[in-house]
């Protein structure tokens, strides 16, 4: 499958977005460094979600409703691009990408089935780049006439220099003091302290859930040796603010061992950080819209 590259010409930053479920699978700012981790054994071939960049998961996140596949199905389905919409600017470059639930043919299931669902909405992907910075926007059009219930969250798949996602000092997440937090590994809830969040030789996979008042998340993470990046994500239904969570994520080695297109050892290149939409999400009525944006920024 042809992926499409997207250059703002002024900084020299550059973005490739994979056709299938339009998966942001690189960022290379003005000054050569790549942001984004993709598997090296990930299926490009539209088969499967591409493990790595920034999958789109949408009507829910993990398999609440057991009769609909994880994460949906906004990441295994080929999505169109919007010619008329590229640009690039001195300020910036970027374009569109559009699903309509039309050409969904993968992954529905439950009240989202194919030729029983009562829904119907369009799916665009945003994109915008500069020199440092990438900013994207996922907008839910509730295209039908009867309101829906959904989740909405980016599967961020972040690249760590040399290695170093053990090592604390250089892989960590910041911005998460007092969020409510369920480790989804050993059952735990309790509330995250001062202290940083870091992979610390086991298998990451906790949700951060903010207190009531808290809408959009700011976070810092470490990358790399003298590499950071800066979060910003927020989330509106039909305009009105909605509270962002997130999830941080590495397999570690078990499951990295376990997961066909992820290599052994690639848990040492990577961390998950996931802002969504996923609890206290008001419907989504007819004739309304979702909108969740993503800013990160490369320090």
């Amino acid at each position: 499958m042809e992926t499409k590259t997207i250059v703002h010409t002024k900084s020299g930053a550059k973005t490739t977005i994979h056709p299938c479920g339009a998966c942001l699978m690189s960022y290379i700012t003005s000054e050569g460094r790549e942001v984004i981790f993709v598997s090296k054994l990930a299926k490009l071939d539209g088969s499967k979600a591409v493990r790595g960049g920034i999958p789109l998961v949408f009507p829910q996140f993990g398999q609440p409703d057991k009769s609909m596949p994880q994460h949906g199905f906004l990441r295994t389905n080929i999505w169109g691009l919007d010619e008329s919409s590229l640009y690039d600017t001195e300020a910036g470059a970027g374009g569109n990408f559009v699903l309509p639930l039309s050409k969904v043919v993968k992954s529905r299931g439950g009240a989202w089935d194919i030729g029983t669902t009562k829904y119907d909405c369009v799916a665009t992907f945003t994109i915008r780049i500069t020199a440092d910075t990438l900013t994207t926007k996922l907008t839910i059009d509730n295209t039908g006439n009867v309101p829906f219930d959904f989740q909405i969250l980016y599967h961020t798949y972040y690249k760590i220099a040399g290695g170093a996602a053990l090592d604390k000092n250089v892989c960590y997440v910041k911005g998460l003091q007092g969020y409510d937090v369920h480790d989804k590994i050993t059952g735990d809830q309790y509330e995250q302290g001062s202290d940083p969040i870091s992979v610390d030789n086991l298998e990451v996979d906790r949700v951060y859930t903010p207190k009531a008042g808290v809408a959009n998340i700011s976070l810092e993470c470490g990358t790399g040796d003298d590499e950071r990046i800066a979060l910003e994500a927020s989330g509106k239904v039909d305009g009105k603010d909605v509270a962002i969570g997130c999830v941080v994520w590495n397999p570690y080695i078990a499951k990295s061992k376990a997961t066909s297109d992820f290599g052994d050892e690639e848990y040492h290149d990577m961390i998950c950080v996931e802002p969504g939409m996923i609890a206290n999400v008001p419907t989504l009525e007819a004739g309304k819209k979702a909108e969740f944006t993503q800013t990160v920024t490369a320090l």
